[in-house]
């Protein structure tokens, strides 16, 4: 592994080294000086690659016949978040920071080039890409044993949604059977983090009232086990807005909305006095959650807006974005162009199952849990995540290092 590269002879496995374009007579030592690390294998023969990052060392696959090939290819690598922070230097079109006490620095406009191959692949070896919102600071990261730092961390939402799903559906005799309003012991949360998106197989998932279900299919679709490990799991905020929101349209600004959901406000509390079967859940209400993966905030959204009508949208209530002037839908690179999309936030209603979703049309409004809406999970990578750099196009995204 370590002599020059040979190609003829009688053994069975040959390697060749490359950096980008040039051919390298060694393979490069871990923690080399030139900051290369593994990008990709390709080798002849039906054989492939397995990386093992930890031995800097390939594992040779369905090796079937002598004399086959396998070229390594390496990168120079850099952290995700210190590229993203110095894009945002020069690039003002895209990248911008938020006007919260976080100072939050994401991607905004109609379609910034924040694509990233964090290395999920379909059944046909296909990319499933995922985007970037962000470098969010002051995230509360979870040790192994519950204790919590801050980090600033990189947020990315996947490209396409997984489904249709519902948020959390019911018995009849809870909330009379339209679900419960609270993430931390929601169906799509269980989906999400144990259960069949989670581990990459197919199982039953709620898709409607009354706790009804139906097949749903992520054995090439899901997450693998080295993506998994390429995820930070975060103390989520689960708050919502202080108001009943029927009653209180006008103010879900980005920034409200951001505030509401750091708030220890629940989406229970808004019931009335009397309860109801819409309200009748026992479920206790918590305002942060624990896990890899959740949902995107209403505020995300609110806050993806860019071009020249960015400030006055910002100022404007998203409940409106579905007006024309000014053009907020138009230039904002999360509004996806299925129907309905879930959110991750409660919504304080008379009620005890109503979710924020952002519809094609362009604004946040909200719907029961129980209903099926379209779903894009989101997740924060790692604090020590190293990309190759890509354009951060479809065609050419930012590739996490393996």
């Amino acid at each position: 592994m370590e002599g020059t590269v040979q190609y003829e002879g009688s053994g069975d496995v040959f390697f060749a080294f490359y950096n980008g374009e040039q051919q390298l007579t060694t393979m490069p030592k871990k923690d080399n000086p030139d900051g290369l690390g593994f990008e990709k294998a390709v080798c002849d023969k039906g054989a492939s690659v397995e990386w093992n990052s930890n031995k800097w060392a390939p594992l040779v696959v369905n090796l079937s016949e002598t004399k086959t090939k396998c070229t390594l290819y390496f990168s120079k690598m850099y952290n995700l978040k210190e590229h993203i922070e110095g894009v945002a230097k020069t690039d003002i079109t895209n990248l911008a920071y938020d006007d919260t006490n976080d100072k939050n620095l994401r991607y905004i406009g109609n379609n910034p080039n924040n694509y990233i191959d964090i290395g999920d692949r379909d059944s046909s070896g296909g990319k499933i890409l995922w985007r970037i919102i962000g470098v969010m600071n002051n995230v509360s990261v979870v040790d192994d044993g519950g204790s919590t730092h801050q980090e600033s961390l990189v947020k990315i939402i996947r490209a396409d949604s997984i489904g249709f799903l519902s948020w959390d559906s019911s018995a009849s005799g809870v909330n009379n059977g339209y679900g419960v309003n609270e993430w931390s012991q929601a169906d799509l949360m269980t989906t999400l983090n144990s259960g069949a998106y989670w581990n990459k197989t197919s199982g039953q998932c709620y898709n409607n009232y009354e706790n009804a279900k139906t097949t749903c299919d992520f054995s090439s679709t899901g997450l693998t086990k080295e993506v998994r490990n390429k995820l930070a799991k975060v103390r989520w905020n689960t708050g919502t807005m202080p108001d009943e929101y029927s009653s209180n349209t006008s103010k879900i600004t980005a920034s409200y909305m951001y505030q509401g959901e750091r708030s220890a406000h629940n989406g229970k509390e808004q019931c009335a006095s009397s309860g109801g079967s819409f309200c009748n859940d026992p479920v206790v209400r918590t305002t942060t959650w624990d896990g890899y993966i959740g949902l995107m905030y209403p505020s995300d959204y609110g806050y993806a807006v860019g071009g020249s009508v960015r400030t006055e949208c910002l100022a404007k209530s998203m409940y409106s974005w579905y007006e024309s002037s000014p053009n907020c839908k138009g230039n904002d690179w999360l509004l996806s162009t299925l129907s309905y999309e879930w959110t991750i936030t409660p919504v304080p209603t008379s009620n005890a199952l109503s979710v924020f979703y952002v519809y094609s049309g362009g604004h946040v409004n909200y719907s029961s849990a129980g209903c099926a809406t379209a779903v894009r999970p989101v997740a924060y990578l790692r604090s020590n995540t190293q990309i190759v750099v890509g354009e951060g196009t479809k065609d050419s995204p930012h590739t996490l290092k393996a």
